[in-house]
């Protein structure tokens, strides 16, 4: 595997621009890319490693055990391509794997032997292998300000030619122009791309989304979020999909578990995958998310929500289909609900209010004039949210609509792809009954979504398809309807294309002014999909007036929800035997293998996977903490390490005060929550007897 191709001291040249030397790296600063990184910040706040084994490509460094699986981040675990990431990023293909007769989603997963592991379908995992600036090659000679069109055009035809490029160069790896700020500033990346994923262990349901939606988004949490995967390549180390011929990975790197307990206060950091913040906005996006994007897709989303549980509660088998869908809708729809909460608590849009006025008292007559063009752009976002925001979601969950538009949109261009695969793999999930229930719905929001001003044709033509018994074939009216709703989709992509356009070639302008007026030289990027870095403390927090938030639960706070009653809290049969199996207590150990956790330990003299039989006591059982860390989507699965690269938990989640992470973060509200490592080896021993990967995870193997 290659290594990355500038020097490090070649990259500190790239963000001398970005990261003075003289940043002092908060948390509250953002998510930090590899290069922004000040090492002696990281020592002040308690890293105890050699900061040089953050960026190394070594077999002693973090990068190389660092992957992104799927939209979220994981880690290598052993030398034989094992990792970890999240239940819930594991979720859909644990689902897919899954059918009546073997409910792994249900029940949960475990491979004896290479030879049971199973495809985690639709999951491959990337590395970051290497990374330059690309900036000059992206922004030379495009199209002025004056045609922002023209010149988002050729920006991106720009980054795709850089891409091809190096594709000519070594086609054994992936390539990416990332955009770290808006016409300012393109990073290279190189990856290493698998494809073969293999589920190795997952956790009943019971464990792995304790809590449901009751506890999403919500602290303290008694959740064991975490899946094993292996990564498998041909047998020369090529990547290629699924083959019983491949062989499991040999990582350049992956990390220990950590050998000390954790405690309150101690130092932590995660090095993952964010997705999208939106930090250095204007205040009127905060206003466009607050008063349009956010209540909407809410009220959507619940609704929706509502119809696909009734549909899952006909049989096992649509229950299946539709978890990862329901789960996707309510993760988002409680996300939204704590954005909305904050900006109404909090000063965050005030904040930005107060920016948006220094940067404009800073302003030339030209640049004020292009502030309000900005400005003016999001309000235009708002006067067309109704439709757009209201076809979107038709789009995404009506097979009927998405079937006619492609079937017009095939009429239009004869040569394009074939309709064939779209149908094999989206007819499974057509309901008649469900399909005219979110056409009616969706239709009452907007009259354009409606492709006819006839009551009476429209309601025949539903009452037709719901006694349908296969996807509408495209005649008729459907034909006529599939050809008003794609030329409508087309007008959508126009106008979003071009306000995209106009507001990418003002941000660098709003951006510039944003800098001069906080006295700031530079600012660390936007998250943007790319591999970032953020530390902190393992800390707890006050919500509310006499109230704190310790920063770790217990194994007896499980117990204490299961009891409820709750159908969002059941109780894991196989763990409470494992609690319960044994009130004996092994005699003294004198070596620990996984840490001197108070639970599990292992005996030179003895077995090397032997460990303790569970305390008596759950209360001495941690399941998962809180760090005041800066994360937000894409950082599910992050390995939380501890000050010695060692790791302690794997990031999961926010507190809800947390949801507005992606426009600001806050020393006081800001927690992140993991589940705890040894929760995780805990289960693997007692609840589902898992010496095959204890023996792997053991020291001796590393």
């Amino acid at each position: 595997m290659k290594t990355s191709f500038l020097t490090y001291a070649a990259l500190g040249f790239l963000w001398m621009a970005l990261a003075p030397q003289t940043m002092v790296a908060r948390p509250d600063e953002g998510m930090f890319p590899p290069t922004a990184i000040n090492r002696d910040a990281l020592a002040k706040a308690g890293l105890r490693m050699d900061p040089e084994r953050i960026l190394s490509l070594s077999d002693s460094g973090l990068l190389p055990a660092l992957v992104r699986v799927g939209g979220c981040s994981g880690a290598f675990v052993s030398a034989q391509g094992l990792l970890m990431t999240n239940h819930h990023c594991a979720f859909d293909a644990v689902a897919t794997a899954s059918t009546p007769q073997n409910n792994h989603l249900q029940n949960g997963f475990y491979a004896k032997d290479f030879r049971e592991e199973i495809p985690a379908k639709g999951l491959s995992l990337r590395i970051t292998v290497g990374f330059e600036d690309c900036s000059p090659a992206v922004l030379a000679d495009l199209p002025g300000n004056d045609r922002p069109v023209e010149r988002q055009k050729a920006l991106k035809e720009r980054m795709s030619r850089i891409e091809k490029e190096a594709a000519l160069v070594d086609s054994m790896l992936t390539y990416e122009v990332s955009e770290m700020f808006p016409g300012k500033s393109y990073l290279l990346f190189r990856y290493r791309t698998l494809r073969d994923l293999r589920l190795v262990y997952v956790p009943s349901r019971a464990i792995g989304e304790f809590g449901g939606e009751s506890d999403n988004w919500v602290w303290p949490r008694h959740t064991g979020d975490y899946t094993f995967l292996r990564a498998y390549t041909g047998p020369n180390g090529e990547s290629r999909t699924y083959h019983p011929d491949n062989i499991p990975l040999v990582p350049t790197a992956f990390l220990p578990l950590a050998t000390r307990p954790l405690q309150e206060e101690d130092f932590v950091m995660i090095m993952g995958y964010p997705g999208r913040t939106f930090r250095h906005y204007p205040a009127s996006y905060l206003r466009y998310q607050q008063e349009k994007l956010l209540p909407l897709t809410r009220t959507n989303f619940d609704w929706l929500i509502q119809q696909l549980e009734t549909q899952s509660r006909l049989s096992t088998a649509e229950a299946l289909l539709w978890s990862s869908r329901i789960k996707s809708l309510g993760n988002t729809t409680k996300n939204y609900r704590g954005k909305s909460q904050g900006l109404q608590r909090t000063p965050i849009l005030e904040q930005f209010e107060t920016k948006d006025r220094m940067a404009r008292s800073l302003a030339n007559v030209e640049q004020r004039r292009q502030l309000d063009q900005l400005d003016s752009l999001y309000g235009v976002l708002s006067q067309h949210a109704d439709l757009h925001l209201n076809f979107q979601h038709l789009l995404a969950q009506s097979r009927t609509v998405q079937w006619l538009i492609k079937s017009a949109e095939n009429q239009s261009k004869p040569d394009g792809p074939g309709l064939e695969a779209w149908v094999n793999a989206n007819r499974p999930s057509w309901r008649p009954e469900l399909e005219v229930q979110v056409l009616r719905y969706f239709i009452a929001k907007h009259p354009e979504l409606q492709p006819t001003p006839q009551a009476k044709t429209w309601e025949a033509w539903l009452e037709r398809l719901v006694q349908s018994k296969d996807l509408p074939t495209f005649k008729g009216k459907n034909a006529e309807w599939g050809a008003y709703w794609w030329s409508l989709s087309q007008r959508i992509k126009k106008d979003q294309a071009d306000w995209s356009a106009r507001i990418n070639t003002l941000l660098p302008i709003f951006l510039d002014l944003r800098l001069r007026a906080t006295g700031q030289e530079q600012f660390v990027p936007d998250a943007n999909g790319t591999l970032r870095l953020t530390y902190g403390r393992v800390q707890g927090y006050r919500p509310d007036d006499a109230v704190y938030h310790e920063p770790f639960t217990h194994l007896s706070g499980l117990f204490q929800k299961a009891a409820s009653g709750h159908p969002d809290y059941p109780l894991d049969s196989a763990l409470w035997r494992a609690i319960h199996s044994s009130k004996e207590m092994q005699a003294p150990v004198t070596e620990n293998r996984f840490g001197d956790l108070g639970l599990q330990a292992v005996s030179a003299e003895a077995d090397q996977t032997r460990v303790k039989k569970p305390l008596e006591s759950p209360d001495a059982i941690p399941v998962a903490f809180l760090y005041n860390l800066d994360t937000t989507g894409g950082n599910s699965g992050s390995p939380v390490m501890n000050a010695h690269g060692e790791l302690v938990g794997l990031n999961f989640d926010r507190a809800f005060g947390a949801t507005i992470n992606d426009f600001a973060w806050n020393k006081d509200y800001s927690r992140s929550i993991g589940v705890d490592i040894r929760f995780v080896l805990w289960n693997l021993r007692h609840v589902v007897q898992g010496d095959r990967l204890l023996q792997e995870l053991s020291p001796k193997n590393r």
